[in-house]
Formats: structure tokens, C-alpha cells, sequence
């Protein structure tokens, strides 16, 4: 063997064993992340300040395909404005339970999901967990959606409760459990 075929081999080796090494620390970062996710992630906003809608039911939603609707579209006596995101492992957790919710309450309450994500990761999330209410993209709002709803930390999951006079009732940051919803909506019936 000759010292060229010899260097060529350690440096395959040694470029074998870094691209190794930094594969194997990228990999527990990840698990980390994924076996002690953060409760409450913080949801950066995108949009500088804004000038308020005069009222609650004049807040803008925008839909995935683009139109605009207003909170004042929906009837029920009980709103729930759920902020969430489709990488955020809290709301994966919280999801199921507001599915719940809505079954189970029917037309008195409509839950209202503001999310954060492109509109393909929130529609196969929405497939994903057959979810049975609405979601609208918050990217562009976020800072309005925050101080409107009165997600003052930031955080997701978050979600606040309206009453039928249209004011909000109740607010959670972080996982919010199905006894606690049913608690807070029934308060409001």
C-alpha cells in the first residue's frame, strides 16, 4: 500500500467518524426535545403594533384559504379562541380534549383555533386529528391576536373563554384539561 492510498483511507476514516459524532449530538438534542418537551412554548410575533378592532366580534379571522370572517360570525352563547401550532407538542396534547368539547357542547359553544404555521402543516394537522372546529392563520396577527385575547406572556398553547355579552370570561396559559373548559363553559350557559 502506498502512502497516498494510506492518507486517503484516514481521511475517509476521520471524516466517517466526525459527520459520526456530530449526527449522534444532533440526535440527542432532538430526543431530548422530544421526550421533555417545554409545557409552554413562547410564540414570537411577527407583525408590528396595530390598531385594535373596537370590539371583539369585529376581530379579523383569516381562514386557510385566504378569506376573511369576523368573531361576530359565530352565534353561539360561548366562544373558545384556542391559540395553537401544529410543532407545538402541548397543543398536540390539547387537542383531543377541545375536539371533546365541541362534540359534546354541540351549537352552544364553537371553538375557534388561531394557529401558527404554514397552511399545509395546519391542514394535515387538522386531518391528522379530525379536528371539528375552525382554525385561521395567526402569523400575520399575532401581536393583535395576543393583546386581543389577552395572551399577554405569548404562549401556546393559550386560550380564552367568551361569554355570550362578548367579553372574555377566562383565560389559561399552557395545557388547558377538558374538566377545567367544562367548569369554565358551563359557568357561562
Amino acid at each position: 500500500m502506498t502512502d497516498l492510498a494510506i492518507n486517503r483511507k484516514t481521511r475517509v476514516t476521520i471524516f466517517l467518524g466526525l459527520v459520526s459524532i456530530i449526527a449522534g449530538i444532533a440526535l440527542f438534542q432532538l430526543s431530548e426535545l422530544w421526550l421533555n418537551p417545554p409545557e409552554i412554548r413562547s410564540a414570537e410575533p411577527t407583525q408590528a403594533p396595530f390598531d385594535a378592532p373596537a370590539s371583539l366580534e369585529a376581530v379579523p379571522l383569516i381562514d386557510l384559504k385566504g378569506q376573511t370572517h369576523t368573531l361576530g360570525n359565530w352565534k353561539q352563547p360561548v366562544l373558545i379562541v384556542n391559540f395553537w401550532a401544529p410543532w407545538c407538542a402541548p397543543c398536540r396534547r390539547e387537542v383531543p380534549d377541545l375536539i371533546a368539547l365541541q362534540l359534546e357542547y354541540g351549537d352552544q359553544i364553537q371553538i375557534l383555533g388561531l394557529a401558527l404555521d404554514s397552511v399545509e402543516n395546519i391542514e394535515s394537522f387538522i386531518d391528522e386529528y379530525q379536528m371539528n372546529y375552525p382554525s385561521f392563520l395567526a402569523n400575520q396577527h399575532i401581536a393583535m391576536y395576543s393583546a386581543v385575547f389577552e395572551n399577554k406572556s405569548g404562549t401556546l398553547p393559550f386560550t380564552a373563554i367568551i361569554g355570550r355579552d362578548r367579553k372574555i370570561r377566562f383565560t389559561h396559559s399552557g395545557i388547558i384539561s377538558l374538566q377545567t373548559l367544562r367548569q369554565q363553559v358551563s359557568k357561562l350557559l
